[in-house]
């Protein structure tokens, strides 16, 4: 009886199968941690997120602007008769809208960091110059009688996303005229939540052509977008912002990006847009005009948050490569590893996401990476050194876990590739892990060492 139980006591000592099973058990008791440390990451993500809505909210948000654009009343008659068969009449007023025919925009935007706590929000102050033309309106083309048209209550109107961001008062040059703008859109807010200013009343009757200026200052952040209203359309920008990604439905025609900033320019023709130059208000889809928008969003070089967040997603690939090196050496030197140590060198190794978190919020990138696999590995290697018995077998381990981390930097900062290098790196561990193992006896394996 007592033969038997030493039996089973040896065969639960020294099973291959039962060992790599609560190695494996080992593994998945590490991802409790490694969901806190994830859970963390988002916490404080949406700590810099509040902190970024709270300064953009009174600094100023993300720039639309959409216009200028001409917002002409008319009357519409409608003849018909009544059951009785007299004739009636009824009058409607509709809004015709025309775009201009030119329309050049340049931007002058100088990029600031403000803070919140420790949290870097980045902004920027422009200054916005918009010169065109408008044609005289034409109603021919929806057959309206020019003098049911209300040439006297014609307004311009520029559409702007965050108006309270609006530092002065914005002044338009038309032909010769010199007016100054009015909140809100008038008779031209056709949109909800669609915001800007206005001419209450505007000169469109007597002149051929319409010349305008309009100049303004608006701060804002993360992106800027202008809308091409105009027959011809250019827009360009300059910035002292060195990393800009450009968006839209159409990316630059010519752009120029230094250490010290950009300068990009559009040209654009109504010919490749969604929308006519001029419409019956009621009748158009608004959102025609967003989709068409150009600019650039500001973009930080390195977001922290979403660095670490990348990073932890490769904390499964970590244990198996570490766990499945100290097993192989086990094998090959006939040593025992305690699973409570597998366990603290585990530990260990989630603890780096989370020293790569704290250190990130305060100093780059880079060096918090640096510090935090350091840390780790002189821990490891020195913990490594006394389990093993060797200082040699202390040192592959270390060598080992910094190829890892020197691995995973590679895979953050190739984000096209981490796909390719990702799957190319797991072949080759695997192609390694079964060309070392290839001559061992597994089936007699357990029986040697009891």
């Amino acid at each position: 009886m007592d033969s038997k139980i030493n039996s089973v006591q040896n065969w639960l000592r020294n099973s291959i199968f039962l060992r790599v099973m609560f190695i494996g058990f080992v593994m998945l008791l590490l991802q409790i941690p490694i969901a806190m440390i994830s859970g963390q990451i988002y916490e404080r993500d949406q700590t810099r997120i509040d902190a970024i809505n709270d300064i953009t909210s009174k600094w100023g948000r993300q720039q639309h602007i959409i216009g200028p654009r001409l917002v002409v009343p008319f009357i519409e008659i409608h003849t018909w008769k009544n059951k009785h068969g007299h004739q009636e009449k009824t009058r409607k007023t509709r809004y015709a809208i025309f775009l201009p025919d030119t329309l050049n925009i340049s931007a002058k935007i100088q990029n600031e960091t403000r803070y919140r706590g420790i949290f870097e929000v980045p902004v920027y102050q422009s200054n916005i110059n918009l010169q065109g033309s408008f044609k005289k309106p034409d109603f021919s083309i929806w057959g309206t009688d020019p003098n049911l048209v209300q040439w006297d209550r014609a307004q311009l109107v520029v559409g702007v996303s965050d108006s309270s961001a609006i530092q002065k008062q914005v002044i338009l040059r038309w032909n010769k005229d010199t007016l100054n703008f009015e909140p809100g859109l008038g008779l031209g807010k056709t949109i909800i939540n669609d915001t800007g200013f206005h001419i209450p009343r505007i000169s469109v009757k007597q002149a051929v052509l319409y010349k305008f200026n309009i100049a303004m200052a608006l701060n804002g952040s993360d992106a800027f977008y202008v809308a091409p209203l105009g027959k011809n359309s250019s827009l360009k920008l300059q910035s002292d912002w060195p990393d800009p990604s450009f968006q839209g439905y159409k990316l630059p025609n010519a752009r120029k990006i230094t250490a010290q900033g950009f300068d990009a320019n559009w040209a654009i023709s109504h010919i490749s847009r969604n929308y006519p130059q001029q419409w019956i208000d009621d009748k158009f889809d608004y959102s025609k005009l967003n989709q068409s928008l150009v600019g650039v969003e500001f973009v930080s070089p390195v977001d922290n948050y979403r660095m670490t967040e990348r990073s932890i997603k490769y904390a499964m690939l970590f244990l198996v490569l570490t766990f499945v090196a100290l097993w192989l050496i086990e094998i090959f030197y006939k040593l025992r590893v305690h699973l409570l140590q597998y366990l603290l060198i585990g530990l260990g190794m989630c603890l780096f996401y989370l020293l790569l978190l704290a250190f990130s919020e305060h100093i780059s990138f880079f060096w918090s990476y640096v510090i935090a696999s350091s840390a780790v590995i002189m821990m490891t290697s020195l913990y490594a050194k006394a389990i093993l018995k060797s200082g040699k077998r202390a040192i592959w381990i270390g060598a080992g876990i910094t190829v890892l981390y020197i691995y995973l930097f590679s895979l953050l900062e190739e984000q096209n590739y981490s796909m390719l290098f990702g799957s190319i790196g797991v072949f080759l561990t695997l192609a390694g892990v079964m060309y070392v193992t290839r001559n061992i006896d597994w089936y007699n394996l357990g029986k040697r060492s009891e």
